[in-house]
């Protein structure tokens, strides 16, 4: 299935929900299938941005090198540095 076509039938799916929402009496059931439709006509939306954009290719990145650091040795203290 291309991505046009599934869009075309998240908005089918919308579509059918707004078409519940109007036919129902309880309100809860009707914000729900409202927002039911406001989310598949979201994912319509980002099918078509998607296939704007061509495909997606990941590439794994380089390893990082790992910097070695030098630490710092304790220095004994200094006789002629003392009060």
């Amino acid at each position: 299935m291309s991505v046009s076509e599934q869009a075309a039938l998240y908005r089918l799916h919308a579509g059918k929900c707004i078409d519940l929402a109007r036919r129902s009496t309880d309100r809860e059931s009707r914000l729900a299938l409202l927002d039911m439709a406001r989310s598949w006509r979201m994912l319509a939306d980002q099918a078509d941005k998607n296939s704007e954009i061509g495909p997606l290719v990941y590439e794994t990145p380089e390893p990082r090198q790992h910097v070695a650091q030098q630490q710092q040795q304790p220095q004994p203290d200094d006789p002629e540095k003392k009060e």
